[in-house]
């Protein structure tokens, strides 16, 4: 989900929950209390978070208020582009830094970028910034963010039980290195395409997108992350 106008963003929340909520409000009662129903409900709400990832470029697209076809971010992300390649990218104009990669599929996937972040990147941290989004589409990378979201989706809920914690803490242990494994090799990806300054180029998009909630947020060590960029494999 990107940012967009209260309206949007509201019309979005509630046809989400009612997606969510449907099967409870829909199916009689004798089956909400079936023995059969939790894997129904399980297999349904992965079903809707496959749906979401694989309609996830055309939501956002619906949630764009208005896109930049012109103007100077429109120039500076055309410039990063022409010695980069990747999926379709949309400049939105919005005064919030985002960027998101969106999609199931590589080939279906698409890059959203907000004019305020282009507007304050140099052209080498822009570069280096739409290289990470780039290789965020590639099949693993998507699979990464699929996957945690399905697991979540289908643990159990009851978290009166000790077993419920057991579960969920060494699903998210087994997710993190995985997490970080996978940014690392963004990292390097985007270093093959920028090349000597990619260090200075991933600095810059941190001090650039950094946030208050960063500190909760379970990225990668910086110190990683720059020993990523020099351990690049050749181009």
């Amino acid at each position: 989900m990107i940012p967009s106008s209260p309206r949007r963003t509201w019309l979005f929340l509630g046809a989400s929950m009612l997606l969510y909520f449907a099967p409870d409000l829909l199916l009689p009662a004798a089956w909400l209390h079936g023995a059969f129903y939790p894997r129904l409900s399980d297999a349904y709400q992965s079903l809707l978070v496959l749906a979401g990832f694989a309609y996830g470029p055309a939501i956002c697209r619906a949630l764009v208020v208005r896109e930049l076809g012109a103007g100077p971010q429109h120039a500076a992300v055309s410039r990063a582009l022409a010695t980069l390649s990747g999926p379709p990218l949309v400049l939105v104009d919005h005064t919030q830094p985002f960027i998101l990669t969106a999609g199931l599929l590589p080939r279906h996937c698409q890059v959203f970028v907000s004019s305020a972040l282009v507007a304050r990147l140099s052209p080498i941290g822009l570069r280096f910034l739409l290289a990470r989004a780039a290789a965020h589409a590639s099949l693993r990378q998507r699979l990464a963010a699929l996957l945690p979201v399905l697991v979540l989706t289908t643990l159990p809920d009851d978290f009166s039980v000790p077993s419920t914690w057991f579960i969920l803490c060494a699903a998210l242990l087994l997710w993190l290195p995985l997490h970080w494994l996978l940014e690392l090799d963004a990292d390097r990806q985007a270093a093959r395409r920028v090349g000597e300054d990619s260090s200075a180029a991933l600095l810059e998009v941190l001090v650039t997108t950094a946030s208050p909630l960063d500190r909760y947020l379970p990225h990668p060590p910086l110190l990683w992350r720059l020993r990523a960029l020099e351990h690049r494999r050749p181009r």
